[in-house]
């Protein structure tokens, strides 16, 4: 059964259709699925983030998943910064990339939907004020966003 409702699924088709300019790589980052559980280093939400992630990505020849094993491509999640699962890199293209830790339901759902549109047009729509500001800023930032599940 999808996670994405039919009638969502088709508004953000169109949306897609309509704002995605370039392609862009979503990378997923997840653990093997074994039969065997060892507590404390089972997980959660991993197998959810992927099904979502699947399910975006079939929404338009623009969005291209990759997904990788963090424990067996090692190498690949230390380039992109990742270190805990699950994790979600979008690139395309802006200059960085931008990251997400978790599952994102909810109120993040909105918020990866655009993070993949602004990746795909190399622009945002902060207003032209905050734009303005933050083109003074001269040094690398790494911005860190927490949320709980409700």
């Amino acid at each position: 059964m999808p996670l994405i409702p039919d009638k969502d699924r088709e508004f953000l088709r169109g949306h897609f259709q309509e704002h995605l300019k370039d392609s862009i790589e979503v990378v997923y980052f997840t653990q093997g699925e074994s039969g065997l559980s060892v507590p404390g280093h089972e997980c959660a939400y991993c197998r959810e983030t992927r099904e979502l992630l699947e399910e975006l990505s079939g929404l338009s020849d623009r969005i291209r998943l990759q997904v990788y094993d963090l424990l067996a491509q090692g190498e690949k999640a230390k380039e992109l910064g990742v270190d805990m699962i699950p994790a979600t890199v979008i690139r395309g293209q802006v200059r960085g990339r931008m990251r997400y830790f978790g599952v994102p339901s909810g109120y993040e759902f909105p918020a990866l939907v655009e993070g993949f549109i602004d990746a795909s047009t190399g622009t945002t729509s902060l207003p032209p004020p905050v734009k303005q500001g933050l083109s003074a800023v001269q040094n690398d930032v790494h911005i860190k966003v927490f949320v709980t599940p409700t």
